[in-house]
């Protein structure tokens, strides 16, 4: 590959923006003050902390490993064809579930504008038009993704200038009209809420995906992983401490808390302008998420995100999101432990099983069972592979046979 056609530290730096900053600030900020009110913004700092950690164990392989896949290459270098098998389909299954929850994201948010919205005939359309666009203008793609990054950066950058000036201090000192939602801090809100912290931050592990189309990714990659996550960490304090100050209260009843505070800005077309900015965040995650796509399996992906968005709704897809994510992180974890690497590696399993305090019982259902029919699937593969391999060796045996024989 030409050194002109890799991914310089700055589109690394984009792509990993556009991964990340998508729909969970700025529709589950009302969520997470619903379960701890203040205390969200610690949940957001250790989670921060947490994945900042989880990123260097990322780091650490991507050192070792500078290959496309991420998890998968690793799960296979380190751990064998088994391990391989289920962190590369639960590898593509979070891409599939990440499109299906992002599209989710932007029709709720479009709502807001237009209540009368026909979500799932737009959002089937949505992802059928992602699916051609991927399978045939998969350089387009990758500009769009450029793009919508930048465009992503500038919103965030306006609404903090322009919002900043009307949070009010004493929405962070007293909470009582909170109390008809919730109880404060609980061990089990705050978990609830650190969980879903992760959301704002699953778009991480699809960087090292695309590790051989960047320029010296031993380099740059862990550089790059680094910054990005302090990046997305000071943004979503900034976010959430805004949204806190300026609404208070009233947070946890708000759709889209961004768009009514820049509504108190420019009036009332502050809705749709800032609604149709957050859109635009959306995308650029969708897109983001279509770039890591391959050509052959664009077809497989849009048929499963649209299941997807045809069975669930948002919030459930988001925490499935982050079940499959988990289930990278710990695999990576025990790669770096296996690896030596025992400081990085224990902490990103600690963390691992903290996440999965978070989890509600029916998602913990539906993940483990997926594990659990993806290990009987590569059991009955693997039996069925070594039938073949003897039956081609049987062949092979009687065709040398039949040579000697004339």
């Amino acid at each position: 590959m030409a050194d002109k056609k890799l991914l310089s530290p700055l589109v690394i730096y984009l792509l990993g923006i556009n991964s990340i900053i998508g729909s969970g600030i700025f529709l589950l900020a009302g969520k997470i003050y619903r379960n701890v009110g203040n205390w969200s913004l610690l949940a957001i700092l250790l989670a921060g902390f947490s994945l900042f950690t989880i990123a260097f164990s990322y780091a650490n392989m991507s050192k070792l490993y500078p290959e496309n896949g991420g998890a998968f290459i690793y799960a296979r270098r380190v751990f064998g064809r088994f391990m391989c098998f289920i962190i590369g389909i639960v590898t593509w299954l979070l891409g599939t579930v990440t499109l299906a929850t992002e599209v989710s994201a932007l029709l709720t948010a479009l709502k807001m504008i237009f209540p009368t919205l026909p979500t799932t005939i737009v959002g089937v359309s949505l992802l059928l038009s992602l699916g051609f666009l991927s399978y045939f203008g998969s350089s387009l793609i990758a500009n769009l993704d450029n793009i919508t990054a930048i465009l992503k950066l500038l919103i965030v950058i306006v609404f903090v200038v322009t919002s900043i000036w009307l949070a009010k201090v004493t929405n962070f000192i007293s909470q009582q009209p909170l109390t008809n939602i919730t109880h404060h801090f609980t061990l089990k809100g705050f978990l609830v809420a650190y969980g879903t912290v992760f959301f704002f931050f699953t778009g991480f592990s699809f960087l090292p995906v695309n590790a051989e189309k960047m320029n010296n990714p031993t380099k740059n990659l862990p550089k790059m992983i680094s910054l990005v996550m302090l990046s997305c960490i000071s943004v979503y304090l900034i976010i959430q401490s805004i949204t806190i100050g300026v609404l208070g209260a009233t947070l946890p009843n708000t759709i889209v808390p961004a768009a009514t505070i820049f509504a108190k800005i420019v009036g009332h077309i502050g809705i749709p302008l800032f609604v149709s900015s957050i859109c635009i965040s959306i995308l650029g995650v969708i897109v983001a998420t279509t770039f890591n796509t391959p050509t052959w399996a664009v077809i497989l992906t849009t048929v499963g995100a649209i299941c997807l968005f045809l069975t669930g709704d948002y919030l459930f897809l988001s925490e499935l999101t982050v079940f499959m994510s988990f289930v990278q992180y710990l695999a990576t974890g025990c790669a770096n432990v296996k690896k030596r690497y025992y400081l990085i590696g224990l902490s990103t399993i600690g963390f691992s099983i903290i996440l999965l305090t978070s989890f509600s019982l029916t998602v913990l259902l539906l993940g483990v069972s997926c594990i659990v029919v993806l290990a009987l699937i590569y059991l009955s593969v693997k039996v069925d592979d070594a039938h073949l391999a003897k039956v081609k060796a049987t062949k092979q045996a009687l065709k040398v046979a039949s040579k000697h024989t004339n």
